[in-house]
């Protein structure tokens, strides 16, 4: 008897988030018991510092086989990596990745699978969802609005709320525009976003009201200051190394480790 596929196929990437990551899948666990979809979670470590790795193989312990699978990388390779990683193991027909620190909800992702189904039984088959995030800081909301525009005038498209999550897509998406020359690190959000848009994808939002962390500190834009600043450079570098291969052939992936001071 062939096995079922998922419904949806969601990965979470997680690094030193050992305060955090028993919560997201204990909360993410009551989602999926709910929910009449078959769903599959794909957690993927980044070779964390901290306990995340003991935390994850004592939960998933406990955890449905069917609908729960663990990567525990042993080299740090990026959030794009990681990422990217994981969407290879992925079974499901429509791919998904979110946070995995609860500034988010996970229901996001079902919503925005839902708005998919949606969309798709309208005869709109080539579909991005992604969040819209709502009530941030307006500090926050300038530097979002910086990289769009930053990306309107180098690239010539509107990209908007670049890092927001989660990210929805069909599996055809990601094997035709997100297989091959991707960024390891946090750019791949732009990456994603960019694909879409140059290849005429509809790129539709959902709403995600961004809270404040329970523990620890965002690792990507919502961090201090410091990791802030240098997401924003290495964003703006990776603009405009898009515009430089517009006329160009497609870019080849890069080599699969990045320096740890980019993860």
């Amino acid at each position: 008897m062939t096995k079922k596929k998922p419904d949806l196929s969601i990965v979470l990437p997680c690094f030193n988030e050992s305060n955090n990551i028993t919560i997201t899948i204990k909360k993410i666990k009551k989602i999926i018991e709910k929910s009449h979809y078959f769903i599959e979670i794909i957690v993927i470590d980044g070779c964390s510092t901290d306990n995340t790795p003991e935390e994850l193989k004592t939960i998933f312990k406990y955890l449905p086989k069917d609908h729960f699978k663990l990567i525990l990388n042993k080299k740090r390779g990026g959030y794009g990596n990681d990422i990217m990683q994981a969407l290879s193991q992925a079974n499901g027909n429509v791919l998904a990745w979110t946070h995995a620190d609860l500034q988010t909800d996970p229901q996001d992702v079902i919503e925005a699978y839902e708005l998919y189904l949606k969309l798709s039984s309208c005869e709109e088959t080539k579909l991005f969802i992604k969040g819209k995030r709502k009530n941030r800081r307006l500090i926050e909301t300038c530097f979002s609005f910086g990289m769009q525009v930053v990306s309107l005038l180098a690239l010539n498209i509107y990209l908007s709320d670049i890092n927001a999550q989660p990210k929805l897509f069909s599996r055809s998406y990601y094997n035709k525009h997100l297989k091959r020359g991707y960024p390891m690190d946090f750019s791949l959000d732009l990456f994603s976003l960019y694909q879409a848009k140059t290849n005429g994808y509809s790129i539709k939002t959902v709403p995600v009201y961004f809270k404040k962390r329970i523990h620890g500190e965002a690792k990507g834009g919502g961090g201090g200051w410091k990791m802030r600043i240098k997401l924003i450079k290495r964003t703006f570098n990776y603009i405009f190394q898009l515009k430089k291969n517009l006329n160009l052939s497609p870019p080849q992936p890069p080599n699969p480790i990045i320096p740890t001071s980019q993860r």
